[in-house]
Parts: structure tokens; sequence; C-alpha cells
């Protein structure tokens, strides 16, 4: 039983006890008349008369009792409450005069009081377990949803659905020469440079729908479609990541002007089933997933450093988000201890973003990378040729095209066939 059931059962043997007592008293003897005459007067009536029904008026009052107080209790809506109030005054009221046609005595003071006191009375007390529940849940969730999330999360009254198997979308955000920042600076203004990192990045992706999972020093990983749930989290996730890359440089620039650092931060996106809950001892507990898709997105996330991209999409993201980005494919890799292969892409713009000689330049680049894999190096080198802008560094190009150049004096060299570029992700 949880704390809403149990103090709508409290309320209802509250309101209960007392009106039994009154009712054995007689208090409600002369209202009993009054109604019999009332009915006398506006029905036809059996011959017999009316009888009265004391277990009637009992279990009626007893079961409005009850129902109104679960009822306002667990309702979140004011207006909806006083609606059901007053709907049950008036069943109570059509009740009483049902039953004087049928020859039973009812009459429907009791039943409207219980159902008022009970009402009431949940209403004050779901205010306070409301209050209760929000006041608990803001200490696993302060800082982590945004204020519209974390309400729509208290409403949903129902701690049960954030555990167990689901799918989500995990994002994590790297720096990726923290070790170099972190040499000939002092401790101070290294954790000022970690806090302005740890700060920008999340307030940034809480502001937009994520859920911050974890921020330290290194990294910023969010969830979307945890805790709430969200069929469209991959889409989500990606729209986030696109409006993401520009405010990377910001922050980029913004430690390099204050702290005199170069920082170099990654993005990578992966979507897949991960088991949640609330996982920790004590204060350190917090309600978290785990799972392959969140290690590979902190696995995927490295390799932008050895591409120089920005935002890099798992195959299965970029599967379930197609409609919302533009992207370019970059290497074939697997993960440790495992024989399957998958595509990384990167993440270019939202869909229909990419100026029309931008698509030409990247289509131009997917091209290569397929060539690459073929094992076709000249028209892959002539394909990455035509994909370069005159006057924009374009990293992950120029790192295909060392690729091909070293493959190209390779294959010269010997006479084994060049295998098809692929990586195995190292365990972070």
């Amino acid at each position: 039983m949880n704390r809403n059931h149990a103090a709508a059962m409290f309320i209802g043997v509250l309101v209960c006890i007392p009106l039994l007592a009154t009712y054995q008293l007689g208090f409600f003897k002369a209202t009993a008349e009054w109604f019999a005459t009332l009915y006398a007067r506006g029905f036809i009536l059996p011959a017999g008369g009316l009888k009265q029904a004391v277990w009637l008026q009992y279990g009626y009052y007893t079961l409005m009792a009850f129902i109104s107080a679960w009822v306002c209790v667990e309702m979140p809506s004011q207006w909806r409450r006083f609606a059901f109030l007053l709907g049950g005054t008036f069943l109570t009221a059509t009740f009483g005069c049902i039953m004087a046609m049928s020859g039973v005595l009812f009459e429907p003071v009791s039943g409207a009081l219980a159902l008022w006191l009970a009402g009431i009375a949940g209403i004050a007390a779901g205010g306070s377990v409301n209050a209760y529940r929000c006041h608990v849940m803001r200490g696993y969730f302060v800082g982590r949803l945004s204020t519209r999330q974390f309400d729509e999360l208290a409403r949903q009254n129902n701690p049960a659905k954030m555990t167990g198997r689901r799918e989500i979308t995990s994002l994590t955000c790297r720096l990726l020469n923290l070790a170099e920042l972190s040499t000939g600076i002092e401790a101070p203004q290294f954790e000022e440079l970690a806090t302005h990192f740890q700060r920008s990045i999340s307030e940034f992706l809480v502001g937009h729908g994520a859920y911050l999972d974890d921020c330290n020093a290194r990294q910023v990983r969010v969830f979307f479609g945890f805790p709430l749930s969200d069929e469209s989290h991959a889409a989500h996730a990606v729209q986030v990541a696109v409006l993401l890359r520009p405010h990377l440089e910001t922050v980029a620039r913004e430690i390099e002007l204050r702290f005199g650092k170069k920082a170099q931060i990654g993005v990578a996106v992966s979507s897949g089933p991960v088991l949640c809950g609330l996982f920790g001892v004590s204060h350190f507990e917090s309600f978290s997933a785990v799972g392959e898709v969140v290690d590979f997105a902190a696995q995927l996330c490295g390799l932008n450093a050895e591409y120089g991209s920005k935002v890099l999409l798992s195959a299965k993201t970029y599967a379930l988000a197609k409609e919302e980005s533009e992207v370019r494919p970059m290497e074939m890799i697997s993960t440790a201890g495992s024989t399957q292969m998958t595509e990384v892409y990167e993440l270019l713009a939202a869909k229909g973003g990419l100026p029309e000689p931008e698509a030409r330049v990247r289509d131009a680049f997917w091209q290569g990378v397929v060539q690459y894999r073929k094992g076709e190096l000249k028209q892959a080198q002539e394909s990455f040729r035509i994909a370069v802008i005159e006057g924009r560094e374009d990293a992950p190009l120029k790192y295909f095209m060392e690729r091909v150049e070293l493959a190209l004096k390779e294959k010269s060299s010997s006479s084994k066939e060049v295998p098809k570029h692929a990586r195995t992700l190292a365990v972070t």
C-alpha cells in the first residue's frame, strides 16, 4: 500500500466513525422524516409506505467516504476533484429518489456529508502527500531535469515506471584533451575550467530536455527517453546534438579566453536497450541506466580525437533519426571482445540544413569512404579531392586522405591485398 492509499483509508475511517455515532444518537432522524414527507408529496409511493433500511444508510456513506477520500487524494486536478464531489452529491440525491419509489426510505444528507467531509480531507491530505512526494523526488532530480519535466514526472506518481528495461539514447560530451588541459595550470584555475565546462554543457542539455546522468571534470552524460518515456528519444537527441555543435565552439572559445587553454570537446550519441533503476547506496543513490549503449557512447566519444570530428552517431541512432539529420560515414568499428562490425556517422546538420554545395561535397566524401572500404584507392583519392572546400579545414577529410595515401604506399610496396579499414574501440 502506497502513501496515498494509506491516507485515503485513514480518512475514510476518520469520517465513518463519527457519522456512525451521530446516526446512532438520532441526529439524522428528523432529516429522514423530512425526506419521507417530501417523497410522499412528490412521488407515487408503494401501498406499504416507506421502510427505512439502516444497513443501506451505513453501507452507502461508508462506501462514499472511502471512494471520495481516495479520488481526492489521487486526483491532481483541483477542478476535477470538486466536479467529482458535485457529481457524487447529485447521484446521492438521485439514489434517494429511486429508493423512495422502490419503497425504501433513504435520506441522502448523511451520504452527501460523508462524501464532502472525506473529499475535503482528501484534498488537504493530497496536497501534503504530493508536496512530500515532490520533496523526496527533488533530492533525486534537482538539477538533472528541467522544471517542466520534473513537474510532469511528479504528476505521474509511479516510481515503478523508472525501473525496468527500456530503449533510450545516451549522449556523452567529453573534454578529449583533459590531461593536456590539467598540465601547466594551478589547481584552483583547473577547478574553474572544469566547472565552466560542466555548467555550460549540462545546463544547455538539461534545458533542452535531457536527463543529466553524470557530470564530472572529464565528461557530461545525459539520457533521452529516461526517466520520462519518449518514443522519439533518438530524434530528440539528434536535434539537441545539432544545436550543441555551435555551443561547443562557444564553450571552447570561452575556455581559451579565460584560461589560455585550447579545449577539444567531442560528443557521441548511441541508442538501444538498457536497464534503468535506482542505483547506489544511501546519499549516493541516483536514478540511472546501465547497458552496452551507455558504454558504447563513452567509447565512441573518444574517436572524435582521432577524426577531429565534433559529433558522432551510432548506426542505430542514425537509423532511428535518419529523417532528422545530415551525416557522413566514418569507419566500421567493433567493441572489444566482439566481432560484430557497425558503422559510425558524423553529424553535420539538421535534415535539409546543408547548403547545396556542401551537400555535393558530403556526397563526394561518402563515395570516397565507400571506395576506400572496397580497396578502390585511386578512385577514393579522387573523390576525397573533390570533397575539399578551399579555405576550410576539414579534419575528418584530412584523416581519410592520409589513410588512403598510406594505403597506396603500402600497396605499392607489398603484394598483399589492402584490407577494409576498420577499428576496435578500446575500453574507456
